[in-house]
């Protein structure tokens, strides 16, 4: 059936704690001299490894006038280094055969690819090439900023992109959490080579760098090449704490454009990566939105007709979080759509949730923890988050054994935390009347 937003993978299950502890009997880390941490997890009968090179240098990190750069840099990397010219670069990924990649997120950059074994070393020195020697030539870089400057005009064309920059402008107002991970047109024009060189020498030092690899590794081996590769990563320097994100008060916003539908997005803030009621906050955002029985996908859609898609749109990270959930409705529904979520959420914080409900949620978690661990990128990036946020693996079987502890009672005090009338937000997009107004009542 179509009109779900899917949910991302998790990870963890119950029922298969020999296997989810025998996988982990796999894993090994080695913290190399210089500092760089490198984690490896041996799959049995894998034929490929998935790599993955990560540092704590995303555009949370960024200064006001430096919007976009944490970005910018991803893109530069690939562009040329003082060994591999553009052309070289582009033909050894080819050669590779796995979809060479890169990514920024709010307190990550990740560059990534999949492989065979056989290419793993090949792999690893062309990657760790890119965080120790890239080019960043002046004329290159003009040529890319203006391919991220269509970017981001492609996100302002996007409303479903836009109205999530709106919604965290507002959450975390006046804050580089709430930036567009992409930047400004203006912020990305204005930034050059040595801004570049820069960013990489504050926030590129081996203390903040991971190296994780799934699939066919030898540890010994991959530990030995990064060590080998990575001795020209800038030095250690005074890069500073992340600070946590601010919290605006509640607002109700409205944004008229000229899009088909009305694009809406509401939430609120919650909490970091490392406490311990995120579980509780899953299994209720399941309960909300995850699957086609869940409570808001059965009462805005199948009763009432009124979208064609609803789904979570939250996010978790160290020093933070939101829950939001996200739809798009026609003009005239707008209005009514709202009520209806408003109403739901607030039954939930004042009567709680039924215990088949909660059952299902907890089915839901094992279900996507478990087919997650089906995907050696997934894996990886397991890996990574978990060393970055507590500096030590979790099994599977234990994060599964917390989402088994949560009571109804527990999903219910959540959501009298989360569903404040005073920390609420609400961006609605879309061509509503002038003197339109929308607000969620909880």
């Amino acid at each position: 059936m179509p009109g779900l937003l899917v949910k991302s993978p998790r990870a963890a299950a119950s029922p298969f704690s020999y296997f989810f502890y025998s996988m982990q009997a796999q894993f090994k880390k080695t913290t190399l001299p210089n500092g760089v941490r490198v984690l490896t997890e041996k799959v049995e009968g894998a034929q490929s490894a998935s790599i993955g090179i990560w540092f704590e240098a995303g555009c949370a990190f960024e200064s006001e006038r430096e919007q976009g750069l944490a970005h910018l840099l991803e893109h530069m990397v690939f562009k040329g280094t003082k060994r591999h010219s553009m052309w070289r670069i582009a033909k050894l990924m080819d050669d590779l055969g796995g979809g060479m990649n890169a990514f920024t997120e709010r307190e990550f950059v990740c560059f990534h690819v999949k492989v065979l074994g056989e290419h793993l070393r090949e792999a690893l020195a062309l990657m760790c090439e890119f965080a120790t020697q890239p080019l960043l030539d002046e004329e290159l870089l003009e040529i890319e900023k203006g391919v991220v400057l269509e970017e981001i005009r492609g996100a302002m064309d996007a409303p479903e992109e836009r109205v999530e920059d709106l919604f965290l402008e507002q959450l975390w107002p006046a804050s580089a959490w709430g930036r567009p991970i992409l930047g400004q047109s203006e912020t990305v024009s204005a930034l050059g080579a040595t801004d570049l060189r820069d960013f990489m020498n504050r926030f590129y030092s081996p203390s903040r760098c991971v190296v994780a690899v799934t699939g066919a590794v030898d540890h010994a081996k991959v530990a030995r090449w990064v060590e080998q590769f990575s001795q020209d990563l800038p030095k250690e320097s005074d890069a500073g704490m992340l600070q946590n994100p601010p919290v605006a008060a509640s607002c109700n916003r409205v944004e008229r454009d000229d899009t088909e539908g009305v694009h809406l997005l509401m939430g609120a803030p919650t909490f970091g990566a490392t406490d311990e009621r995120r579980f509780s906050l899953w299994l209720l955002d399941s309960i909300l939105t995850g699957g086609y029985s869940s409570r808001l996908f059965q009462e805005v859609r199948e009763k009432r007709g009124l979208c064609y898609s609803l789904g979570g749109a939250s996010a978790n990270f160290r020093a933070g979080g939101y829950w939001a959930l996200e739809t798009s409705v026609a003009p005239e529904n707008a209005r009514k759509t709202v009520a209806i979520i408003g109403r739901e959420l607030a039954k939930i914080r004042e009567d709680g949730v039924k215990d088949s409900e909660l059952k299902r949620a907890k089915r839901m978690a094992r279900i996507n923890m478990v087919l997650s661990e089906e995907s050696l990128g997934a894996r990886m990036s397991r890996l990574a988050r978990n060393d970055f946020t507590w500096g030590a693996q979790k099994s599977l079987a234990e994060t599964l054994e917390m989402f088994e502890r949560v009571s109804l009672g527990d999903i219910q005090d959540v959501a009298r935390q989360v569903f404040r009338a005073e920390s609420f937000q609400m961006v609605a997009l879309g061509p509503l009347p002038t003197k339109a107004k929308l607000e969620l009542v909880l």
